[in-house]
């Protein structure tokens, strides 16, 4: 099946100029815009910012103007001061924008991120292979390999994608964005003088393994809760991988089209992060057991920085951890 620009709605998310603890590149959200326009022509392109933002000059199909949630209190240091992260500005962008979109193909897109190509379209049907049992997306939903940690302090961990770029079937999109928004965390005056956080005295898990987690607990009840950021059982390391075979196409920005801004694009690739070869193993693994995936093209290309970087990052981790 051949996906028509026309069938795409683009919902650019977030900020589009600085603010408190978020810098933006100058002209980002313009460049953004603009690279849709050339690269799908014919897509709808919805912008959800927050009111009072600055939007002279853009000029998307949908303008939402989002009251602006805030930070979100996840955190206590042992002194009691909160630490914030931005939980909710990201998923009321994110939902707000995917709500409007009527075509059946969508795209969730940072407002700092651009495309290069429309190289992805053609990729989300690529592979068709899939297991039924392992599939809970309608279709699969391609996703980005940069700050798509496979592993974290030299371990493996799970439900940890990227949340830079998804592509794929509108409500699929719309499972992963549309969650209940998160409340402030509580402080625990028992706890007084020692760090709280999900998982303490534990490593607190990453925000996109909290996202990722709640939208995979409301697809299936079989999802465990993540109880801190390297809960991952061989049943789980398992789960997380046969999932990622049948739902996601994990490609690296190049493949993608995705142009990232230089503060997101490292001087090597990153070994801690998953491969498109990663990928293409899992999928041949546990879907299409005649593709010609390769575990020595994937050893050449990071496996062998994995082995001599992974057990000095672990290391390192237990050091810090006082273990």
């Amino acid at each position: 099946m051949v996906i028509e620009f026309k069938d795409i709605s683009v919902v650019v998310q977030g900020p589009v100029q600085a603010y408190h603890g978020r810098a933006q590149e100058t002209g980002i959200t313009h460049k953004c815009l603009q690279s849709i326009r050339e690269h799908l022509p014919g897509a709808t392109i919805i912008l959800s910012t927050w009111a009072g933002q600055n939007c002279e000059g853009l000029e998307p199909d949908l303008l939402l103007l989002n009251e602006d949630p805030g930070p979100t209190i996840s955190s206590y240091d042992a002194q009691g001061k909160p630490g914030y992260l931005n939980f909710n500005r990201q998923l009321v962008s994110s939902a707000a924008g995917l709500r409007e979109v009527k075509t059946p193909y969508a795209v969730k897109l940072r407002s700092d991120n651009f495309l290069t190509s429309s190289d992805f379209v053609r990729a989300q049907q690529a592979y068709p292979q899939r297991c039924l049992a392992d599939s809970l997306f309608q279709e699969r939903v391609v996703v980005n390999t940069s700050y798509f940690r496979r592993y974290c302090d030299g371990q493996k961990v799970v439900m940890l994608p990227s949340d830079f770029f998804h592509f794929g079937r509108t409500m699929d999109l719309l499972a992963i964005w549309d969650i209940p928004l998160f409340k402030d965390l509580p402080f625990d005056e028992e706890r007084r003088g020692h760090p709280q956080h999900r998982g303490a005295p534990n490593t607190c898990p990453h925000a996109e393994q909290i996202y990722c987690n709640t939208w995979l607990q409301q697809l299936s009840a079989d999802v465990p809760y993540l109880e801190h950021r390297h809960h991952a059982t061989p049943e789980m390391l398992e789960y997380w991988d046969r999932f990622m075979a049948s739902n996601f196409v994990v490609l690296e920005p190049q493949q993608i089209g995705l142009g990232l801004i230089d503060r997101f694009i490292p001087r090597s690739k990153r070994p801690n992060e998953i491969s498109h070869l990663d990928w293409l193993l899992f999928y041949k693994k546990y879907c299409d057991s005649s593709y010609p995936a390769s575990n020595v093209e994937l050893f050449y290309s990071i496996g062998w920085r994995r082995l001599l970087k992974m057990p000095l990052s672990h290391l390192k981790h237990r050091l810090k951890q006082g273990k």
